[in-house]
Formats: structure tokens, C-alpha cells, sequence
């Protein structure tokens, strides 16, 4: 998963509602790079693994040069190269729109970003949010490689 650590609440509301039916190891997030581990080498290893992305879009994920430089550009790559599923989610009002992240479709009705939304409509939204999810996961184990 993909976002600005300012956005950080957001990561973790889903990792909750995931929690029940993916195991934690499918998942990866820079929460999980432990203490003495080069980070950057990890993280670039994680974004080679990755099958599906879930990129959590806010002002603050599209201010990031961090992510715009480093994070983005290989998940972009191997979405056109290798079939990386990419799944996004708007968190807030932001100017996506031009961006590469526009050419794929949400992972629900932008209309509607999760900040302008509270309480049980926000959870609804998590819970369809995560069938997606779920739903590119098992779809990408059962790829079969291309040679």
C-alpha cells in the first residue's frame, strides 16, 4: 500500500478492515520495514513484488517527491510492462486529474473522497474499497506467469 505519512489514519482504518480476511504477509507497507534494514532497498524490493497496488491518494501523497520520484514511477511501470493491478483511492479533494493515476479507474466513487465521508457511510465505503482489494489479490495468485 501506497500513501504520504501524513495520510497515515487512512492506512490504518484499512489495514483494520483487511485484517480479517488477508493475511498480513500478502499486505506491505513501509510499517513493516524493521529497525536497521536499508529502506530504501526494501521498499523498492516490495513495489518489485507487488502484484496489485492500492495507492492512497491525497493532496499531501501527490505533494510527496518522495513518492512522485521514487514510488509511483516503478508502480506505473509495471502496470504497463508485467500487469500490476492498481487500485486507487481518493482520501480527499487533490489535483489528480493530469496525473497518470487519472488513466485507472478508482477503487470507488470519487465523488465522494473517504474525508467527506463519517462513521458507518466511511465503513461502507472501506468494505467495498476492500472486496476490490480482495478480489485483485486472489485474481493476481491465480495468474498464471507469462514466460
Amino acid at each position: 500500500m501506497n500513501y504520504s505519512h501524513a495520510d497515515a489514519k487512512y492506512l490504518t482504518q484499512l489495514q483494520k478492515h483487511l485484517k480479517p480476511t488477508i493475511a498480513s504477509e500478502m499486505l506491505w507497507d513501509d510499517t513493516k520495514i524493521a529497525a536497521g534494514v536499508k529502506w530504501r532497498e526494501e521498499i523498492k524490493e516490495a513495489l518489485g513484488r507487488a502484484k496489485v497496488a492500492v495507492l492512497l491518494i491525497s493532496k499531501d501523497f501527490l505533494a510527496s517527491d518522495f513518492i512522485q520520484k521514487n514510488e509511483l514511477p516503478p508502480l506505473l511501470q509495471a502496470a504497463r510492462a508485467s500487469g500490476l493491478t492498481i487500485l486507487w483511492v481518493l482520501l480527499g479533494h487533490c489535483m489528480y486529474s493530469g496525473t497518470p493515476i487519472e488513466e485507472y479507474q478508482a477503487a470507488h466513487d470519487i465523488s465522494r473522497p473517504l474525508s467527506s465521508l463519517r462513521g458507518n457511510n466511511r465503513d461502507k465505503v472501506w468494505v467495498g474499497i476492500c472486496n476490490k482489494i480482495i478480489a485483485a489479490v486472489s485474481d493476481s495468485s491465480s495468474r498464471v506467469p507469462s514466460k
